[in-house]
């Protein structure tokens, strides 16, 4: 059960499959009829903020972590294991990986998109609506509308007709 206090402004309508982790500020939007799988995390970390559009599915054991902002449109649909962040570590040689500043950029996630089984997207990436993400891709770039992309790095293959 998920209940509003815990995480903030979540429909009476939203669904979820089993235990759900969120952390942090708890910065977080759910719109309704939208549907959560078990061991979903939500994690917001400083300003970090996670919206979920209405009618969106998360399946189970995805992970979505904002320093910045994460905007999941309406109608999207997420497949099992997918890892959405929208910050990475610093590159500094100099300092040890575990004390590098973060490098944040937003996550905007149009409506009516697919993102397959084991994707990961990364910070500052648009996918525009429609899209079809394959499953196990890596998305670094941003994907034009109606797009089909998949691969590592993800590229678009094709357009959706």
């Amino acid at each position: 059960m998920l209940l509003k206090a815990d995480i903030g402004n979540v429909d009476v309508s939203v669904q979820c499959d089993g235990r759900i982790h969120v952390e942090g500020t708890r910065n977080v939007t759910i719109k309704k009829r939208s549907r959560l799988g078990r061991n979903t995390e939500l994690r917001t970390v400083e300003q970090g903020s996670i919206h979920l559009g209405e009618d969106t599915r998360i399946n189970k054991g995805c992970t979505l972590v904002s320093y910045s902002s994460i905007f999941i449109d309406d109608y999207v649909i997420i497949g099992e294991y997918v890892s959405i962040r929208d910050a990475d570590h610093g590159m500094d040689p100099s300092q040890p990986m575990r004390y590098q500043n973060h490098t944040c950029a937003p996550i905007h996630i149009g409506r009516d998109v697919w993102i397959g089984r084991g994707s990961c997207i990364l910070p500052g990436v648009t996918i525009g609506e429609g899209c079809v993400i394959g499953a196990n891709s890596v998305v670094n770039i941003d994907i034009p509308s109606y797009s089909i992309a998949a691969g590592v790095p993800a590229k678009v293959i094709k357009k959706r007709s």
